[in-house]
């Protein structure tokens, strides 16, 4: 299938990405998109806006837990790094509070046109099954990454398929561009990993959906998502109903200052550093992350150190050795950290 003529103007452009969505998501606009393009310093100057004071609280805990478990080091400004990385990696957004969308490229290049088709199809999808969720992001589980996940994946996939309707030339143009961008040598690989993960866990769950169910089935899962990052690595857990089990809270040894779900995306990335160490086999840790079937963590500070006390729970006693040899291995790595059964705790 070959696409369009090339535009003049991303205005021009902006009718016939609206038609390329709707035939391929399936979906029609039910009302017009408010678009602007900005050009590179508007842009960054868009995205560099101060945190809320509940953002910035919610980020200072998330550094917290992130030195605890060993997966950033020292005093890093996480605020900072986590802008310096967004104004690196992002080209586009669409804002479901005041349903504007915004794009990074004044000119239609293929991959500002790409883009452009990523963003419709999430204002497609606000419009027909609502994107804030304001519940799910005040949760402390993992339903608002699966739900991220699930409405990313969908805008990837289309923007894939877009892509793929241009000719050679103009997708290699557009691959190009993708790849131009720098990230800053200073951001932790594990904030790369979290920004990443639904763009990379969402693509596979929607396209396993609609190959089983259809775009029907997609539909359904966005307005019903996913509730855990299992789930959108297992799509079968999905279909089967399982969202793991309720694991209660682990004891605190000193005041609590969060508790929630790490999920299997986090433990996956601390198996992760195992097999870096050498300790843990790739294969090992793929088969321990996939044993998950539920946690609970609770995070305190002692004196200037953070602790992450986290107690696991796996499907059947087999799948809990198999975690457990897994945590052990993973405890041996670092200083501070010790495993009972199920239960690590990490402190840094």
């Amino acid at each position: 299938m070959s696409s369009s003529p090339t535009p003049a103007t991303l205005q021009d452009f902006i009718p016939i990405a609206e038609k390329f969505v709707e035939d391929h998501r399936g979906l029609k606009f039910t009302s017009p998109v408010k678009v602007t393009f900005l050009d590179d310093t508007a842009f960054k100057a868009r995205l560099d806006s101060k945190p809320t004071a509940q953002d910035q609280a919610d980020i200072e805990k998330a550094a917290k837990e992130l030195r605890a478990l060993g997966l950033v080091q020292g005093n890093v400004d996480l605020t900072k790094l986590t802008q310096s990385l967004l104004t690196a990696a992002v080209v586009g957004f669409y804002d479901y509070k005041t349903k504007e969308l915004v794009v990074r490229g004044v000119k239609p290049t293929p991959y500002t046109r790409e883009v452009l088709v990523h963003e419709l199809t999430h204002a497609v999808q606000d419009q027909h099954f609502g994107l804030d969720r304001p519940d799910l992001s005040k949760s402390n589980d993992e339903r608002s990454t699966a739900f991220t996940s699930v409405f990313e994946g969908d805008a990837v996939r289309i923007q894939d398929e877009y892509r793929n309707s241009l000719p050679v030339d103009e997708r290699a143009q557009a691959q190009n561009e993708a790849s131009s961008g720098q990230i800053p040598a200073d951001i932790p690989r594990v904030l790369i990993e979290l920004l990443t993960f639904p763009y990379v866990a969402g693509p596979s769950f929607d396209t396993t959906v609609v190959y089983l169910r259809g775009q029907q089935g997609l539909d359904d899962a966005l307005r019903k998502p996913p509730t855990t990052t299992a789930q959108l690595l297992h799509p079968e857990r999905y279909f089967s109903g399982d969202a793991g089990q309720t694991v209660a809270k682990p004891p605190a040894d000193g005041a609590a200052f969060d508790d929630g779900i790490l999920g299997e995306q986090g433990l996956d990335l601390l198996l992760e550093r195992a097999v870096e160490a050498g300790v843990l086999s790739s294969n090992d840790s793929r088969t321990a992350s996939a044993a998950w079937a539920g946690d609970h963590y609770v995070a305190w500070d002692r004196g200037s150190v953070s602790c992450l006390r986290v107690s696991f729970a796996g499907p059947d006693q087999s799948a809990a050795t198999t975690l457990a040899t897994a945590l052990r291995r993973y405890a041996a790595t670092r200083s501070g950290v010790n495993v009972s059964g199920l239960t690590l705790t990490s402190c840094a």
